[in-house]
């Protein structure tokens, strides 16, 4: 019996544990990486009560470069039909997969969450008559939950929301022997995105942005001090490993550097780490205030930091992508 690993990140360790079913073994750092996990997202709406920053790929994109990365196939499905998904559910755990499921954590029994966030990512590993066993991340672990609740999560609307959506593998073609190429792959193409966003929203442009939309936040938010909360919550606590994921970034290229022998990638996880030290100040400094004039200091403070981080991100990135 595989043993299920509850780890930073919940779209990653969902597919560890998926892999793991699958007896191909690597690490949630490994996974992170050749999902080309690492970015950077500046976002408001009008529909959102404040805006949100996000230190990573677009949801569901991870899974599906990391399974490409390793040379497994993904299978996905989709539907609206709440039975459809549970028969397709069981139908798969009684063939002894692990299925990985996306949903809104707040429906599930044993959730405490007091906000919505249909984006989370949990391993379905087993079912009763009434229940299901799904494995969370740290601090959660293996948890048991009603089959009515985990139809209500899968089915959730909102922000980054899927119809039931679930993953699971087929044929492998996975071979340890094709990790460097592939972790070289990973890097090359997660420094590109970040130096060359789609939109000044995303990136090292993003960070840009982000530093002089947070200066004003205590004027144009009806909210700041919940917004200032929700934003150390997403760097620190979210399942980011702490350091808005640049921790878990430096983590895999530590790994990258002992399979590839480049020591640039060493030398790029030491920058990388001092980077998460940073961000990790951006959430201490945004936690738990709400005295309006601290507030704004606050809001100082964090854009001064940000407009650092917007180069020193750059060119971190620039150097693993080899450019000047």
């Amino acid at each position: 019996m595989a043993t299920w690993l509850s780890g930073e990140h919940c779209e990653s360790s969902a597919l560890v544990n998926m892999l793991r079913s699958r007896d191909v073994h690597v690490s949630e750092p490994l996974v992170f990486g050749l999902g080309r996990g690492l970015s950077f997202l500046y976002w408001r709406s009008k529909q959102m009560p404040a805006p949100f920053l996000g230190g990573r790929v677009k949801p569901d994109h991870l899974i599906r470069n990391a399974t490409r990365a390793l040379g497994i196939e993904l299978r996905e499905t989709q539907t609206t039909s709440q039975v459809k998904a549970e028969r397709e559910l069981i139908a798969a755990l009684e063939e002894g997969e692990v299925v990985g499921l996306k949903l809104d954590r707040y429906h599930l029994d044993y959730a405490e969450d007091s906000y919505h966030f249909a984006a989370h990512y949990v391993s379905c590993v087993g079912y009763g008559s009434e229940t299901y066993t799904v494995v969370e991340t740290q601090g959660l672990g293996v948890r048991t939950t009603g089959r009515e609740s985990l139809a209500r999560a899968r089915a959730a609307k909102g922000p980054m929301s899927s119809r039931s959506l679930a993953f699971r593998l087929g044929d492998s073609a996975y071979d340890p022997a094709a990790l460097p190429a592939a972790c070289r792959e990973a890097v090359a193409e997660t420094a590109h995105a970040f130096l060359n966003p789609p939109i000044t929203n995303m990136g090292h442009k993003g960070l840009g942005k982000a530093a002089t939309a947070v200066r004003g936040w205590c004027d144009t938010l009806d909210d700041p001090a919940a917004a200032f909360s929700f934003l150390s919550h997403s760097i620190e606590d979210g399942g980011t490993g702490g350091g808005f994921f640049r921790g878990l970034w430096a983590d895999f290229l530590d790994e990258a550097a002992g399979l590839t022998g480049e020591t640039s990638y060493a030398a790029a996880a030491e920058t990388y780490r001092t980077l998460s030290a940073r961000w990790t100040r951006i959430a201490r400094l945004a936690a738990d205030e709400t005295d309006p004039a601290v507030l704004r200091k606050v809001a100082g403070e964090i854009s001064a930091i940000l407009t650092e981080l917007g180069p020193a991100e750059r060119d971190a990135m620039a150097k693993l992508a080899g450019t000047p």
